[in-house]
């Protein structure tokens, strides 16, 4: 059975929906990305897959037992890091960690070299003996997502681990999250940073209102993406109302003095759109070229299964 299986799950809030019919199942040995923009249901969703919540409707199955109210021996079978980080102030954040290592069943030099590794781990190593009211913002989620992860647990469930933390973690972050794909055990991961996800998962789902909009899994999605690149142009005025016929523009949409292209990767391309611009009466305020990512990746997907065949 899958370790995560949710069919039509509903949970509302007082003045909006906040899971509205979910349906979605992940398997052992995957990392699922939960994308979606500020109330799109995150971390509702989240809550409800880490035990914390009832659905109202539906059901809701984790490592093959009812999600809620959730079992004590399945919950050392699980690790939860939240958003919002909470530990003893007054004591260490080797004591904290400790705290939760003996929680769920670690002792003597196990306990020790796995707590030890950790900190290494996220670079606490040499602030791990400072009380923790004396770490910042990023020292903190960092050590939270140290304890979900002491006990290697069956299924790690992360609510926006990349926000407030240093780069270097988030590359380690990665690494043991493939890792874990590797030994068979399963991780829920939402975030907001769709970069930072396209390296850390396996599959992703978009969420808005509630809903599952798009998904798929990320090499499917990079590949839908390929080498593309989004250039986003301002003009001077508003009005400029013609559509290029440049080859390798694959999508062009201009809104009053804001113009916005999908593009192959043909490093001359926005030479090329730019010139046509400025041949077509406009004049160019600014220019930005990045990449496609993951998240307008899924945007598409979910443009195209509205449009229909």
């Amino acid at each position: 059975m899958e370790p995560i299986i949710a069919q039509d799950i509903v949970r509302r809030h007082r003045n909006s929906r906040g899971i509205d019919g979910v349906s979605l199942s992940v398997a052992a040995g995957r990392c699922l990305g939960v994308l979606g923009a500020n109330g799109s249901g995150k971390t509702t969703l989240t809550r409800l897959v880490a035990g914390l919540d009832r659905p109202e409707c539906g059901t809701l199955s984790v490592l093959g037992a009812p999600s809620y109210p959730r079992a004590s021996g399945l919950r050392r079978c699980c690790g939860v890091a939240l958003d919002q980080p909470a530990h003893w102030e007054t004591l260490s954040g080797r004591q904290n960690l400790w705290f939760f290592a003996r929680q769920y069943g670690l002792s003597g030099s196990t306990l020790i070299r796995r707590t030890d590794e950790l900190l290494a781990e996220a670079g606490l190593a040499s602030q791990a003996d400072e009380p923790v009211a004396a770490y910042s913002f990023g020292m903190r989620r960092k050590l939270n997502i140290i304890e979900a992860l002491v006990h290697d647990p069956d299924l790690l469930i992360l609510d926006e681990p990349s926000a407030g933390v240093d780069v270097a973690f988030l590359d380690t972050l990665v690494q043991l999250i493939r890792q874990r794909c590797e030994r068979g055990k399963t991780t829920w991961v939402a975030d907001n940073d769709a970069d930072w996800l396209a390296r850390a998962a396996t599959d992703v789902i978009l969420l808005s209102a509630g809903r599952i909009e798009a998904g798929g899994t990320v090499p499917e999605l990079a590949a839908s993406i390929g080498t593309r690149n989004r250039i986003d142009i301002l003009l001077e005025g508003s009005g400029f109302d013609v559509t290029p016929t440049i080859a390798g523009v694959e999508a062009f949409s201009c809104d009053k003095n804001h113009i916005i292209a999908d593009v192959d990767g043909d490093p001359e391309l926005p030479i090329k759109l730019l010139g046509w611009i400025t041949a077509s009466g406009g004049r160019v305020r600014s220019m930005e070229i990045r990449s496609v990512t993951l998240h307008e990746a899924l945007k598409r997907r979910a443009e195209r299964q509205e449009a229909g065949p």
